[in-house]
């Protein structure tokens, strides 16, 4: 039982929100952290074409510092930062209250956190906590737990957006009833964002697919 909650976090101060302000066409997802002595890491992975304008955003983000990219694949850059703020994006204090984070993207201007929640209360412990400290905190979606087939999927609203109109105007038909310069039309965006967009959100649900179908033992 429980619920899941897609939660919207926005504060000028949250680790890396000035850096998604500067480049909106990437998407960066919060992998893991760790605390070494009094120093604070945060290892991401950013999703763009244009790693050397989100590199730049990065090194003047005074929310973080140091910061390092550790691996390069084909469809992602994987960094390391230091993180310079006193704000979380998902306080230590709330995963106390059981609350289980499975994906933490950026999205409009702030951080998308899709979490399970034990109960409604552990949500209002979070809007608190956030609120108390200034983060916007924003639930986009929230629905029991039970009614899910076990498989959460973590599309932010715009891959979500893209897809939906991909999907009805044909551009996955075939042949094609739509290109991507139809689909940029509609949205008024680039070819480039149009195409970034639709792969970053097909990576994200054969990603969780393929996770939710694993048996215990680590094969699918």
């Amino acid at each position: 039982m429980g619920f899941i909650a897609a939660v919207h976090l926005a504060h000028d101060e949250l680790p890396l929100v000035p850096t998604i302000a500067r480049c909106a066409d990437a998407t960066l997802r919060y992998e893991y952290g760790a605390t070494t002595g009094k120093h604070c890491f945060r290892v991401v992975s950013a999703f763009g074409d244009e790693r050397a304008a989100l590199e730049s955003a990065m090194a003047a983000d005074p929310t973080v510092s140091n910061p390092t990219r550790v691996a390069t694949f084909e469809n992602r850059a994987v960094y390391r930062v230091a993180v310079d703020s006193d704000l979380e994006i998902v306080p230590d204090r709330c995963i106390e209250d059981g609350l289980f984070v499975f994906t933490v993207t950026s999205d409009d201007g702030g951080w998308l956190a899709r979490v399970h929640l034990p109960d409604r209360g552990a949500l209002a412990a979070f809007r608190t906590h956030c609120r108390d400290r200034g983060i916007s905190f924003r639930v986009t979606q929230l629905y029991d737990s039970s009614a899910t087939d076990d498989r959460t999927y973590s599309l932010t609203e715009r891959q979500h957006e893209i897809l939906t109109m991909a999907y009805y105007a044909g551009y996955f038909e075939v042949p094609r009833r739509a290109t991507q310069d139809d689909l940029a039309a509609r949205l008024g965006i680039s070819d480039s964002a149009v195409s970034q967009r639709i792969r970053r959100a097909v990576s994200e649900l054969i990603a969780t697919t393929l996770e939710n179908d694993r048996t215990p033992d680590g094969y699918g």
